[in-house]
């Protein structure tokens, strides 16, 4: 169910002043419970390389670093122009070989999806909870479109309350589960966070690799 927020709430300004004021609001670069999360997250996916990553809502790019190790290409983006110049000055840092194959740019989801592309790894990580309802639904069409042949899914969202949230994790996830033609091959459910992974095709990685 949507909650609706403050009058004249705008997430872009909202967002910007966050990043301004921490360069990392959430310490997803602190704290094992951030850290932890990103690791299973990563496990979680089913195949070890991917071609053409996508993720949105990226933050000050600590996953989008983990990413860019495991694809040939990364799209990262942020509707925030201050948490885009962190993620470029975070893989300039600390990881410049990979930055050379991520690019980033500042956009609103799901308006200002990237049109044409198709993505073999596609990851939701604490954003569509911002979203209402028509705009979740938007969502989940651009990721259906925008995936490739066999491609990969993945969302993770906390879940307990905050001020900010308009939809509840559990059902966020639930609209993504009833899609046609995604099958889940995973779930990992915790008090605090729910971790699911989608594919367009339906075999197990041990089915990929030819062990079953």
């Amino acid at each position: 169910m949507t909650t609706s927020l403050p009058s004249g709430f705008d997430p872009r300004a909202h967002f910007q002043q966050l990043y301004q004021q921490d360069a990392d609001p959430w310490k997803v670069r602190q704290r094992w419970y951030e850290q932890r999360k990103r690791g299973l997250l990563l496990a979680c996916l089913p195949r070890q390389r991917y071609r053409n990553a996508f993720e949105p809502a990226c933050g000050n790019g600590e996953l989008t670093a983990a990413l860019a190790q495991r694809a040939e290409r990364v799209l990262a983006s942020d509707l925030s122009a201050e948490a885009v110049a962190l993620t470029r000055r975070r893989l300039l840092r600390e990881d410049p070989g990979d930055a050379a194959r991520v690019t980033i740019r500042q956009q609103c989801m799901p308006d200002e999806w990237p049109a044409g592309a198709a993505f073999d790894l596609i990851v939701i990580s604490e954003m569509a909870y911002y979203l209402d309802e028509q705009a979740l639904l938007r969502l989940r069409q651009c990721c259906v479109a925008g995936l490739a042949d066999g491609g990969t899914l993945a969302m993770c969202h906390w879940r307990r309350p905050f001020a900010d949230r308009r939809l509840n994790t559990d059902s966020v996830h639930t609209v993504f589960d009833a899609t046609p033609g995604l099958h889940r091959l995973l779930r990992h459910s915790e008090d605090d966070f729910l971790l699911d992974v989608w594919s367009a095709s339906a075999d197990s990685v041990a089915q990929q690799e030819g062990l079953a």
